[in-house]
């Protein structure tokens, strides 16, 4: 479909799959099910429909590097990538995609898509998309529902006005949508489970950028006035669900059936994929249990014992441990929110964080000082740096280093080390075609990573 777009909305921080999502590496960046990262998976899922130089990618500044190296082996052009300075919901992000389409082909269709989805059936999602691009061309913004499995409280509803009616001769059913609806309590979605005339919200959409465009012209006139990133922070954020689809009248669903949807929205619902064992226990995890049931276990690095458990979600990470009741999974983000509010770092990263040339690992941490291994790919180089609260010493474990300090160049090998004074321009090189290791031991009153001043850049941070 060489007049189809895919957009795929990749910005979020996935707040409620902490302490594994991290607002430096949310859970679109991570693998769940399989090898792939789930942005992976979702540019995998439409690339028998459209061509990888078709594929808008919508992502945050903070993760140009991370989303770069992710898609680094798809032939999408760079010019195909969006960074939002900061999120403004999914009206502003879907509509600046559309404008670039626009430019490009006044007629495209474009398949909206959420980067953090799991889809197994795929084969039946690219037939519904197909029939989507066909409504679409009839000037319908096409939504697509799911059939409810239960009654949900984490996801939003759409209201449909009639039975529906097939698609051209396919097993697809297109309906009117009467509303949308937000997340309901548990009372009101056991009444929409009951009803049958409610879908769960899946968030893709499919549509002609042209007819996207002059939807938000007509209901959002502001945003369709400011649609740049350089008018972007006086963009007021909006979904597109309220701020156009409950308005207009073109709008029809698409009942997606049989697809093993899931938006992988909390850890209850990603434990619900899961292989379970015989006491419905869900372990991936270096762990021992007893008389557990319907436990989900997840952890890497240490042995986790539990005994007498029921309906609990664990998850281990380096830095932080959550034990939860299966059914306030949902409410993990209260969590996040409280970390933030108490200027924690654990919302942020990982021990482990990753960076355009490499990775360090924070190692320990106290008064005065701190520890860090340090890993530098191969024909990688930190930028052209100074600091003005520390001084570091550096201590080669694995390959050679290229070490410039002020004016002078210096090469460690393993068990060599040098001394990088507090106010001391200077940059770490790997000129090998090795990985290169090295502990670093900062020391100063100051230890964060905002005391960096950086004259030279590979990677154009400065």
């Amino acid at each position: 479909m060489i007049n189809t777009y895919a957009v795929i909305l990749a910005g979020g921080i996935g707040s409620r799959f902490w302490p594994l999502s991290r607002e430096l590496e949310p859970k679109q960046f991570l693998s769940f099910k399989g090898k792939q990262s789930l942005l992976q998976q979702t540019i995998e899922r439409v690339l028998p429909l459209v061509p990888a130089t078709n594929i808008i990618i919508i992502g945050s500044a903070q993760h140009k590097f991370e989303l770069e190296g992710q898609i680094a082996h798809y032939s999408i052009p760079s010019e195909n990538i969006i960074l939002e300075p900061c999120g403004k919901n999914t009206a502003p992000a879907i509509g600046l995609a559309a404008r670039m389409i626009a430019k490009r082909d006044y007629e495209a269709t474009m398949i909206v898509l959420p980067a953090d989805h799991y889809i197994p059936n795929e084969k039946k999602l690219l037939n519904l998309f197909r029939e989507g691009v066909k409504l679409a061309q009839n000037n319908y913004l096409v939504t697509i529902g799911i059939e409810p499995a239960s009654a949900h409280t984490g996801y939003g509803y759409i209201k449909t006005r009639s039975q529906g009616h097939k698609v051209s001769k396919s097993q697809v059913r297109a309906y009117s949508v009467e509303k949308f609806t937000e997340k309901p309590d548990q009372k009101t979605a056991q009444k929409y489970f009951k009803s049958k005339q409610y879908f769960w919200n899946s968030g893709m959409f499919i549509w002609k950028a042209s007819v996207i465009l002059d939807e938000i012209k007509n209901y959002l006139p502001d945003l369709s006035s400011k649609l740049s990133l350089t008018k972007w922070n006086n963009i007021k954020p909006i979904s597109i669900d309220y701020g156009v689809l409950e308005k207009s009248r073109r709008v029809v669903m698409l009942a997606g059936q049989g697809l093993g949807w899931s938006d992988l929205g909390s850890w209850s619902a990603f434990s619900a994929i899961c292989e379970k064992d015989k006491s419905g226990n869900v372990i991936q995890a270096d762990a021992v249990d007893f008389d557990s049931k319907d436990v989900s276990i997840f952890g890497k690095s240490r042995l986790i014992a539990t005994m007498g458990l029921k309906d609990v979600v664990i998850v281990d990470t380096d830095d932080a441990l959550l034990v939860c009741n299966k059914n306030r999974t949902e409410e993990v983000k209260k969590i996040v929110d409280y970390i933030k509010l108490n200027k924690r770092q654990e919302h942020i990263s990982h021990k482990t964080v990753k960076r355009p040339w490499g990775s360090y690992t924070v190692m320990n941490t106290g008064f005065g000082f701190k520890v860090k291994l340090v890993q530098i790919h191969p024909h990688k180089r930190l930028s052209l740096q100074r600091h003005l609260e520390r001084s570091e010493h550096w201590v080669v474990v694995e390959g050679e280093a290229k070490i410039t300090v002020g004016r002078d160049v210096f090469y460690r090998k393993s068990n060599e080390s040098i001394y990088v004074p507090k106010k001391g321009v200077h940059r770490l090189e790997n000129a090998t075609d090795k990985s290169l290791k090295i502990v670093e031991v900062q020391c100063g009153q100051y230890l964060e990573e905002d005391d960096i001043e950086r004259m030279e850049d590979d990677f154009k941070r400065i």
